[in-house]
């Protein structure tokens, strides 16, 4: 098996939502096996931030729809979108 190389969007329900603390929680409720790379908290319009997360994770079956039901059943998350999956 390879490894996946996974990028997600994750928006919150409103401006004042807390990214540092999600960025602190995330590898606490990611499934096992997967490795938080990078996340970056990126400004978009009118004071509207999103979460850019990067993860990284073997190429087993079901893990990426796991980890994608993890990122929405998170508190304060209003739409994830996926930008990127790919094999490293």
């Amino acid at each position: 098996m390879g490894t996946v190389a996974a990028t997600y969007s994750l928006m919150p329900e409103d401006t004042a939502f807390d990214f540092q603390a999600l960025v602190a929680q995330l590898p606490t409720v990611v499934p096992a096996n997967v490795k938080v790379a990078k996340a970056d908290i990126v400004p978009m319009a009118f004071g509207l931030k999103k979460l850019e997360v990067a993860f990284v994770m073997e190429d087993a079956p079901g893990l990426v729809d796991k980890l994608e039901e993890t990122l929405r059943g998170l508190p304060g998350i209003q739409n994830v979108e996926t930008e990127q999956v790919s094999l490293l």
